[in-house]
């Protein structure tokens, strides 16, 4: 499965709800987090899209130019980075709901 990481800046929020709200992108996986939630440096937002390419590049023309896309080893590193957010957040629900 292909995927994106946008990184809206703060005060941007409005990009993040046209995101969600447009048929084809909802339907794909989205995470939202905050960079400091990741113990990242910076204020900004980061949206992670795991869906099919037609929905990644309309998400893509939604941001258009109140975003960016992370490309490279960044993007990697920061796809790796919410996954083990995401893991441990599993993980901790589990113990809870056990």
């Amino acid at each position: 499965m292909d995927f994106e990481i946008i990184k809206l800046p703060k005060g941007k929020s409005s990009v993040l709800g046209k995101i969600v709200q447009d048929d084809l992108v909802s339907r794909q996986t989205i995470v939202v987090r905050d960079m400091v939630s990741l113990n990242m440096e910076g204020d900004d937002t980061l949206i992670l899209i795991e869906g099919s390419s037609e929905a990644l590049k309309k998400a893509m023309e939604i941001v258009a130019d109140e975003g960016s896309s992370l490309t490279g080893d960044e993007k990697q590193r920061v796809y790796k980075t919410i996954m083990e957010a995401e893991d441990d957040v599993a993980e901790g629900l589990g113990l809870m709901f056990g």
